[in-house]
């Protein structure tokens, strides 16, 4: 039986890492008395799967968890069970059947975020993110690599004082970078993903 689960994760819990994360929902999903399935083996895990991991500092809103069952459960049983374990800055919002083919990555590409305290920056960053080429260079072990990340920016536009990205299986950290706009004085949120 596998379950397609939204949460929500914000205030202090937006500091929790992608690997800490996995940690914190396996605790919950024991200490909630939900029958999770494991793997085989010497080290055996629970059977959760996270969509693309969402970057430290940043809140996530409608985010989407798959977990497998050992035993039947109805989505609103599953979801009273998860949130009668009350977690500061963290909360299930709903619960979906899904089939065993389904996977969070090939479902949902295009992630929705909001980005706030770019001021003067954002003229610049709209400027930046207009080129016909954004190219992302990387060193690793010795090779170098590049990729255009401009096809995988969906769509933008300014909302007041915020700007909307929906970009393809990536954050909008790499783009701030590259343009020289530092993070840790935004407030970056992300708002789901689109289906």
């Amino acid at each position: 039986m596998k379950k397609r689960l939204f949460f929500n994760k914000y205030d202090e819990m937006k500091y929790i890492s992608h690997l800490d994360l996995l940690r914190v929902m396996d605790r919950l999903l024991r200490r909630s008395g939900v029958p999770i399935k494991y793997s085989q083996g010497f080290h055996p895990r629970p059977k959760i799967s996270l969509g693309n991991p969402i970057s430290l500092g940043t809140e996530a809103f409608n985010e989407p968890m798959d977990i497998e069952l050992k035993e039947d459960m109805t989505n609103q049983e599953l979801l009273d069970k998860l949130n009668s374990k009350e977690l500061l800055g963290f909360e299930f919002i709903k619960v979906i059947d899904i089939d065993g083919k389904s996977s969070i990555v090939q479902d949902y590409k295009d992630m929705k975020f909001e980005i706030a305290g770019l001021g003067s920056s954002i003229n610049k960053f709209i400027e930046f993110i207009s080129q016909d080429e954004i190219i992302l260079t990387k060193e690793k072990r010795g090779k170098i690599t590049s990729k255009n990340l401009k096809p995988r920016i969906k769509e933008y536009k300014v909302e007041g004082e915020k700007l909307i990205l929906v970009l393809e299986s990536m954050s909008p950290n790499s783009i701030l970078k590259l343009c020289g706009i530092k993070i840790e004085e935004l407030e970056i949120k992300k708002f789901g993903m689109v289906k």
